[in-house]
């Protein structure tokens, strides 16, 4: 017992004290996280985010992929496009400030943009598409954002797909026989195969002017890349003219044809799933007018019935068979220096404004807004645009020309400024202390924030409406 006692006691050698010093010391703590520099702030999940982010512009949304790598993802990803698109598609030709952008075209000259419209007064913006600078060319049809250009770059000519959104573009291989900006083509989208088609149809130009013509069908699917010919016995027996674009209704192609045996224009419909044509027969007649506009409203085929010098009505159908009378009038808005009814026949309906107006073309020289709950005639100011060849009213989105696989190039001349998907590079490429990242960073965040706060608005105020009613 007292060997025990004189065992505790001894004392221990100074290296045996370190050893256990060294033991026995504690862990520091670890370091705290970085404050947050706005407590208000808080990270939201991921999905409602995506929620936000697809009730965005398709402009806006082209920037915010540099954000980050995982909003580049999101936004990027086939799910969110279609997500994106089907919304679009509800607002489309509902208001000129939601998903609506009309093109202005322009003889050997850019395209031009109509960005808004406020009190009767659009601005218009010059895109950035060099492929069409100082050449010829025709936009033939558009779908869900896509638009099929012909350019004559003095080579044959190019079919073209273009989506001035995210401004990309691609080069279609050309069918036999190509003859540049005087073809008909049109671009609708096939439910059933889930891809776009480019389909190329008689074309009346060719039929006069080309020594050996023989007209014929070919359709293009963007995934296949390539032509094929569909039989002869479906090629019908009309001719289209090369100047009219495709309107593209209900799962079907539409173009106004000439019927040269019987001297008249007939309503031409290819079925894009089936691949066939068959004539619509035209709303009632009553007094000898003739059919001089076909286009789309919302999800309406539309056509204007037109008396020279007298009066101007728009029919519309949803079933190919059952036409409404929506507009009918002959009072025609008084121009300075110009008889109002020898451009009876020039009038064309494109489009909803946001009071339910309807914007109307006056054919490559004005715009007027139609009122239908009174009868009248508006004048709307055109900035930054003097004459044009034709309007294309197409609906914003991110749906990409190479049609799942195929590449696509950059439709911006070099040097200019697009945003472009940044998060893509090499993160050795963004350091975050380049100022002049943190800059734009700083400015993408911003826009976002910008917005974000519109989107609420307009859903607040949108709730309150209908909690008034």
């Amino acid at each position: 017992m007292h060997k025990k006692h004189a065992d505790a006691k001894m004392p221990t050698s100074p290296n045996h004290r370190r050893e256990e010093e060294i033991n026995i010391k504690p862990k520091p703590p670890p370091p705290p996280p970085p404050p947050n520099p706005n407590p208000n702030q808080m990270e939201l999940p991921e999905d409602i985010v995506a929620d936000i982010l697809k009730r965005l512009p398709a402009k806006s949304l082209v920037r915010f992929r540099c954000v980050c790598k995982p909003w580049c993802s999101l936004i990027t990803s086939p799910s969110f496009v279609r997500t994106h698109l089907k919304l679009n598609r509800s607002q489309f030709q509902s208001d000129l400030g939601t998903s609506t952008r009309i093109i202005l075209s322009r003889y050997c000259d850019t395209l031009l943009s109509m960005v808004s419209e406020n009190n009767n007064v659009v601005e218009t913006v010059e895109l950035d598409f060099a492929l069409v600078r100082n050449l010829p060319y025709y936009v033939k049809g558009h779908s869900d954002g896509l638009l099929c250009l012909v350019i004559n770059d003095g080579f044959g000519g190019m079919a073209v797909i273009y989506n001035p959104s995210i401004q990309e573009y691609r080069k279609l291989p050309s069918p036999c026989n190509f003859r540049s900006t005087r073809e008909v083509l049109g671009l609708g989208f096939d439910s059933s195969i889930d891809d776009y088609k480019v389909v190329r149809v008689p074309s009346n130009y060719c039929r006069l002017k080309c020594p050996g013509y023989q007209p014929q069908v070919e359709v293009l699917e963007l995934k296949t890349n390539c032509w094929r010919k569909i039989p002869d016995e479906d090629t019908p027996p009309f001719f289209i003219e090369h100047i009219f674009q495709a309107t593209e209704v209900n799962g079907g192609l539409y173009w106004l044809a000439e019927d040269h045996d019987a001297s008249r224009c007939v309503i031409l419909r290819f079925d894009l799933a089936e691949e066939k044509f068959k004539v619509v027969l035209p709303p009632p007649d009553e007094s000898c007018k003739s059919i001089s506009w076909i286009g789309a409203l919302k999800d309406w085929l539309c056509v204007v019935h037109t008396r020279r010098l007298s009066d101007v009505h728009v029919w519309a159908t949803k079933d190919d068979k059952n036409w409404t009378k929506i507009i009918t009038t002959s009072r025609f808005p008084r121009i300075p220096g110009r008889d109002p009814f020898l451009d009876s026949f020039r009038y064309m309906p494109l489009c909803y404004t946001e009071k339910g107006a309807v914007l109307m073309s006056v054919r490559g020289e004005r715009f007027v807004t139609f009122d239908t709950r009174d009868n009248t005639f508006e004048h709307v100011d055109i900035r930054g645009a003097q004459h044009w060849l034709q309007e294309t009213v197409y609906c914003e989105s991110l749906v990409s020309p190479g049609g799942g696989g195929n590449p696509t190039e950059s439709a911006v001349a070099l040097g200019s400024d697009v945003g472009v998907a940044e998060g893509e590079q090499d993160e050795d490429q963004t350091a975050v202390g380049d100022s002049t990242s943190s800059n734009s960073l700083r400015q993408l965040l911003v826009g976002l924030k910008r917005e974000v706060h519109n989107l609420l608005v307009c859903s607040v105020g949108h709730r309150n409406i209908n909690d008034d009613n």
